[in-house]
Parts: structure tokens; sequence; C-alpha cells
């Protein structure tokens, strides 16, 4: 319900050819209809994972990952090209799916069953037991290089290391993984990222260019979450910044400024409360998980949520640089909304089988 309001504040426009219409002609309802469709399915979706305990979709992970990788794969041959990221497939209309979404759920479940079984057979000791696991993270990292989506492969990469971190692998191990990375940054920045992603990290590190026409979108973001206040200039207002389109994207990538413009601080805090209520109710499930995999399982939903909440809202506010990932059931994306329900739905699965708690 709150996605659907934020969505609907976002779309308002300030003003309606036809004037008798009032707010009901101001709202982008083709979107608004849309997103509630994909929350239908996201919750269809939801429920029908109940149905097969975890352990099962486990069994499958290597099937799954395999698809999920030829997707990415076929992606790059026949896939459909917006902003410069080759990464969805057109299926009805201008409707369209990113296969790179559904493959951060695949990776979670493939990368958890695999270091299970690893804990499971007496732990991970060193950089070549988890050698393998490296390689099941880097071939769906290098396809959505190629895209190139830089916004999801850090969620990849935050993914990746939550769920070895959750595996208590070893320090040493972990930080020679984290030194070849941050050696490789250069090479990122200078040969693999296209200009216009690298005219979003330099508006990011130069505050100079922070009313340049790069770096406008956030600069019209921050006012617009200041102008707020404490309680916010209402919904549908249509003297609001996000009204008058300036701010960008204000329906999916820059939905937390348009809201919060609406409602506040007192209305941010909320949903941050909110997220905030969902994550630690998420690690609460893990820590009574009956077995690895399930715990494992539900560490990698926690963080790719939580990079996809402090990213959003950061770069919202211009402390982390844009990198167009969506704020979870919130922004508007069908593929994204999909995600984060099948996500969810993993989470409630674990807790339905977790272990029962012990007696006092």
């Amino acid at each position: 319900m709150v996605g659907i309001v934020s969505i609907m504040n976002a779309t308002a426009a300030p003003f309606s050819d036809d004037e008798s219409g009032g707010l009901f002609a101001r709202i982008d309802w083709h979107t608004v209809i849309l997103q509630a469709v994909w929350i239908v399915v996201g919750v269809v979706f939801l429920f029908l994972l109940q149905l097969v305990d975890y352990s099962v979709i486990g069994e499958h992970a290597t099937l799954l990952y395999w698809i999920s990788v030829g997707l990415l794969a076929a992606v790059l041959v026949a896939g459909y090209t917006s902003r410069g990221t080759q990464g969805w497939f057109q299926i009805i209309g201008d409707r369209t799916i990113q296969p790179s979404e559904l493959g951060k759920i695949i990776l979670i479940i493939a990368m958890s069953k695999k270091i299970s079984k690893k804990m499971d057979a007496g732990g991970i000791s060193g950089f070549r037991d988890i050698a393998d696991v490296m390689v099941l993270f880097a071939i769906p990292f290098a396809l959505i290089m190629l895209q190139p989506d830089w916004g999801t492969a850090f969620v990849y990469i935050c993914i990746f290391f939550g769920i070895l971190f959750a595996a208590e692998i070893n320090w040493k191990t972990i930080l020679s993984i984290v030194g070849a990375g941050v050696a490789m940054l250069p090479v990122i920045f200078f040969v693999l990222m296209q200009p216009w992603q690298q005219e979003r990290i330099l508006n990011f590190f130069d505050a100079a260019r922070a009313t340049s026409d790069s770096g406008l979108n956030v600069y019209n973001s921050k006012i617009a979450i200041g102008s707020g206040g404490l309680f916010g200039k209402g919904l549908f207002n249509q003297a609001a910044l996000s009204s008058l389109d300036y701010v960008p994207e204000k329906h999916t990538d820059f939905i937390f400024s348009a809201t919060t413009e609406a409602l506040g601080f007192v209305g941010g805090m909320v949903i941050l409360a909110l997220y905030a209520l969902l994550i630690f109710r998420a690690l609460s499930i893990a820590s009574q998980s009956r077995d690895k995999f399930g715990y494992l399982l539900v560490i990698g939903v926690v963080a790719m949520e939580v990079f996809h909440i402090f990213e959003n809202i950061g770069m919202t506010m211009g402390i982390m640089p844009v990198t167009g990932i969506p704020l979870p059931f919130l922004s508007y994306g069908g593929s994204s909304m999909l995600t984060n329900m099948i996500a969810l739905g993993l989470v409630i699965n674990v807790g339905m089988r977790r272990q029962p708690l012990s007696p006092l």
C-alpha cells in the first residue's frame, strides 16, 4: 500500500488538461495499475513458495543457476537497451523483464547451497575451499558488467561478501579477495566503465560538479528532501518540486525524494523504520533456521536488501553515487517487485520451517 501511494504521488502531474477531473485526472493511472498488477503477481509467487520446502528449492540450485546464466548471456545478444544498458527482454508490447534482477535470488540460492555443503562437510579453511564459489559468482557478475549495469553488479558483490561473512570464512581469505577487487578499480573505472558512468562517480567525489548538468539530478533531489521539512508538503502537492519535474526518475530511482518531500522527515523515518523492522525480523529468522542452507539463504536476502536500501536512499541524498538501483517495494518496476516478493517468500519459507524456540 505504501508503494502504491508513493507511486501515485510521484506520478501526479501539477496540472491536468481535464480541469473537472481534479486529483484523479492528474495521476498516471497506467503506471499505478501496472505496478499493482506486479504486486499481485509477486504476492502469488510469495504464497506459492510456501508450498515447497526451501531444501527442495536448494536441490535444484545448479539448474536454476545455469538457467540464470543462460538468460544473462542471451540478453547480451537479443536484449533491449535502455540508458546505455542492454539488460532487458521485451515480453509484451513495450513491457520488459530484467533477468539480472531474478538472477540475484538465484545467486543467493546457488551460493548458499554450495557453501552450506562445504560447512556441513567440515568447514571452509582457506582460499582453495572457496575457489569454486568465486567462479560461481564471477560468471554472472562478468555477464552483468558486459551489459554494462554497475548498479546491479554492486548488488551481486554485496550478496557475495554477505554470504561469505555469514559462513565465517577466514578473515585473511576475505581480505585477499577484497584486496584483489580494490586493485582492479582503476581498470574498472578507466577501461570498463562507460563515460556516463564515469561521470556519475566524478560527480559524487567532486562537489564543484554538484550543480553541473550531470550533477543537477542529485542536487535537486537533496533540495526536494530538505524542502519537505518535518511533516512534508502533503501528498499530491501541485507545488512540490517532484510534481514540477525538478526531481528525475521520481517514480523509480528517486522515489524516496518525492515521497519524503510529501511526507517530510517524519514520513522518511517511518519508511526507514519499516525497512529496519523487515531486516531485523529476517535476521531473527536466520538465527533460528534449522540448517546452514536456510541461514545463508536469509543472510543473502538481507545483504541484497540492505545494499538496495542504503544505496538508493544514499544516492538521493548525495552520500552515495548514483547507480540506478531501485528502492525495494517502493520503486516502480515489475522485475524489481517480483524479485523482492520472491526474496521475502524465501525468508518466510525458512521461518515457517525454523527450529522451535527452546523452553525456558
